[in-house]
């Protein structure tokens, strides 16, 4: 995947005056004190500084995304204060911002800046899509994000799926430097990842070439998936729910195919997924010469509930009798380069 798929977003929290002066009597936005700075933002890419060059642990130039602040308003409120979020804006900023140069700093749209209001906790959430890094999520804060995964006619690539991508983190601040009340989001997937490599029949029952796989479908995974942009009273993250319509997904056909196999097809899904279905030819035909066309699910899948933020990677084997499984592992999904070689017991 590309090197946003775990993004971290280093948030370095400028106070330049005591955080006593701002507090919920002050009130918030333009009745600020005079001199007070703003939170400042540069993203950038964790693991991708380890492996890659310094230039390409940032995010890209123009790369956009939405980000929301909720903190305690009340006079007399602490930490085990409800949120009143997303239900008044008294105690939330929301707004987008754009990564502008080569070193992943952020600025904000319209020049509305985050500021820390007080020393109780504070939360920020941020969204943006993996697949489409230059265009921020149209999303209002206390709202969803609806993501469509039907696949289309002019669909041939997973990338041209939506990747909801989400960072969370709740801190308060520690001190009256920058450096002390830094916050790092780390965006994480929301979705699904499923991946399926397919190799020939090792005993000679079915001779398959990687131009007669002709298709394979996720049976009963969900047609939409619905991202929450908010957070429950106590701080903490909206869980997904898991939509009740379905449909039977056409994966796609992977340029590359995983070392050892001879096709793999992926794409990003949500929800329960029922089984896997496999469609091939043989090259060999039939006395009217026809093919032989078999079409066969896996068994060993069986209402597997896709976890977001996981990648579910199926090794599999073509017969003339249906498939067999030959391994099938469940990772993080990750910016990793594991080829998920053949192993363990084959399950008929």
């Amino acid at each position: 995947m590309k090197i946003y798929n775990k993004l971290c977003i280093s948030v370095s929290l400028c106070l330049g005056m005591m955080m006593g002066a701002c507090t919920s009597d002050d009130g918030v936005g333009e009745k600020l004190p005079k001199g007070l700075m703003p939170v400042l933002f540069s993203a950038g890419n964790m693991e991708a500084a380890i492996t890659r060059s310094a230039s390409a642990s940032y995010m890209p130039e123009d790369s956009r995304f939405v980000c929301s602040m909720f903190f305690h308003a009340g006079a007399n409120d602490s930490n085990d204060s409800q949120y009143a979020a997303p239900l008044s804006e008294v105690n939330m900023f929301s707004n987008e911002l754009t990564i502008e140069g080569t070193l992943g700093n952020a600025t904000y749209k319209d020049n509305k800046s985050f500021y820390w209001q007080n020393r109780l906790d504070h939360v920020f959430l941020a969204i943006a899509d993996n697949h489409k890094p230059t265009e921020a999520p149209e999303v209002a804060v206390g709202g969803k994000l609806l993501c469509d995964l039907t696949r289309t006619d002019q669909m041939d690539l997973m990338k041209q799926q939506p990747d909801p991508i989400v960072a969370y983190v709740k801190m308060s601040p520690a001190g009256a430097t920058p450096e002390a009340n830094r916050v790092k989001l780390f965006f994480k997937h929301q979705l699904a990842q499923v991946q399926v490599n397919i190799k020939s029949s090792l005993d000679e029952s079915a001779s398959i070439a990687d131009d007669q796989i002709t298709n394979v479908e996720l049976i009963g995974v969900a047609r939409n998936a619905t991202i929450p942009f908010s957070i429950k009273p106590n701080g903490d993250m909206q869980e997904l729910t898991v939509p009740e319509e379905t449909q039977n997904f056409n994966m796609f056909d992977c340029s590359t195919p995983t070392s050892g196999y001879i096709k793999s097809f992926e794409c990003i899904a949500f929800g329960t997924l029922k089984t896997i279905r496999v469609t091939w030819e043989e090259k060999d035909k039939d006395t009217e010469g026809n093919p032989y066309v078999h079409q066969a699910e896996l068994k060993s899948v069986n209402n597997v509930d896709l976890l977001g933020g996981h990648k579910y990677v199926y090794n599999i084997e073509l017969r003339r009798t249906g498939i067999a499984q030959l391994s099938a592992e469940i990772v993080d999904w990750t910016d990793d380069t594991a080829s998920y070689e053949t192993k363990g017991t084959i399950k008929e």
